[in-house]
């Protein structure tokens, strides 16, 4: 078993990622309440401007599509189109033979499998009436949200600007050249987390009657893990998520990278809310590893990070704990990929 827990901090200025509705002639960023420890004994909670999973996910799932076509790997119509119903329902089933009963379930979701990658790593669900299938996604994301320590920090403030036709205002209809519109912007230290079940990718999930394609399905295993590891690198690297991109390109800083490798658990990573939390996952990882071993259960996890916030040339781990020090994001990636692609 693999799995991948990734944690970024990051410093984003001046976005515009997810926005919501519009009231009049505003353009509203998306917020939501965090709660907070503001003394010993008391939490006080704050709305702050957020980008959601959706958001990412659904920039993560382009990556695989653009990916995938450069690597001749099967994409459905529709996925191909960056456009992800997947096979919800028998109008989009793009020729594939829906499931007789629930015996032929796991057939069923092989055959989806083998016919779009994407489907394989992002799930997919069919609410078919005869017979539902489900296969819950290989990468898990959150919310991009202001990092704990730096929350105050957090602000939204909207931003005046007026589209203007002069043609028009010459010709003495004013209302409609000039008309002026606001958009919300954000600045916050942010921070998201992602996991991948790295084990979970090629593998069917539905406990029935083995495909006679599986086979084939495992052949296309290690390039299915390097796309989802490359995807990754891509999202990571242009933190190319979110609307809005093209007149408000923000302006990002990323602080500070984690990622952990475990192989027996689904170890997930401490959240990026302080800068110190590298150090927290390695004293995590060093506690269950040690209780692990007392009920003769040998689990080894690998650590690596990058950070300009935090030295982390003084992490020692011990036990079954590696750690490796990294100077970039792209470093941190590539050494994941060295590590858990199947040669």
């Amino acid at each position: 078993m693999t799995f991948l827990s990734l944690a970024v901090r990051a410093i984003v200025n001046l976005e515009s990622l997810n926005t919501v509705e519009s009231v009049g002639n505003l353009s509203r960023h998306r917020i939501a309440p965090v709660v907070l420890k503001t003394s010993e004994k008391s939490y006080s909670m704050r709305y702050v401007p957020v980008v959601s999973g959706e958001t990412i996910a659904h920039a993560y799932q382009s990556y695989l599509v653009d990916l995938a076509q450069q690597s001749n790997l099967p994409l459905g119509r529709l996925t191909s189109r960056h456009e992800f119903i997947k096979y919800s329902e028998d109008a989009y089933l793009e020729g594939i033979k829906g499931p007789d009963g629930y015996e032929d379930s796991r057939r069923f979701e092989v055959d989806v499998m083998l016919y779009d990658v994407v489907a394989d790593i992002g799930g997919f669900l069919y609410a078919g009436k005869k017979t539902p299938v489900r296969r819950t996604s290989r990468f898990q994301v959150g919310y991009m949200m202001p990092a704990l320590d730096a929350v105050f920090s957090a602000s939204l403030e909207s931003q005046f600007h007026v589209r203007m036709a002069l043609s028009l205002l010459e010709k003495g209809k004013a209302e409609l050249g000039q008309i002026p519109y606001n958009v919300e912007v954000g600045s916050a230290l942010y921070t998201f987390t992602f996991n991948l079940d790295v084990d979970g990718i090629a593998k069917p999930s539905t406990m029935a009657e083995e495909s006679k394609r599986e086979k084939e399905l495992q052949e296309q295993r290690p390039a299915r893990i390097r796309l989802a590891l490359e995807a990754l690198l891509l999202l990571l690297t242009g933190m190319g998520f979110g609307g809005k991109r093209s007149r408000f390109l923000p302006n990002t800083d990323i602080r500070a990278v984690g990622l952990t490798i475990s192989d027996r658990t689904d170890f997930v990573i401490s959240p990026g809310n302080s800068s110190n939390f590298v150090d927290n996952t390695i004293r995590r990882a060093q506690d269950m590893t040690r209780m692990l071993t007392t009920y003769g259960l040998q689990e080894k996890v690998k650590v690596i990070a990058m950070s300009r916030e935090e030295d982390l040339s003084t992490l020692k781990p011990e036990g079954n704990v590696s750690f490796i020090n990294a100077t970039t994001a792209e470093e941190v990636i590539r050494i994941c990929a060295e590590t858990v692609v199947p040669t």
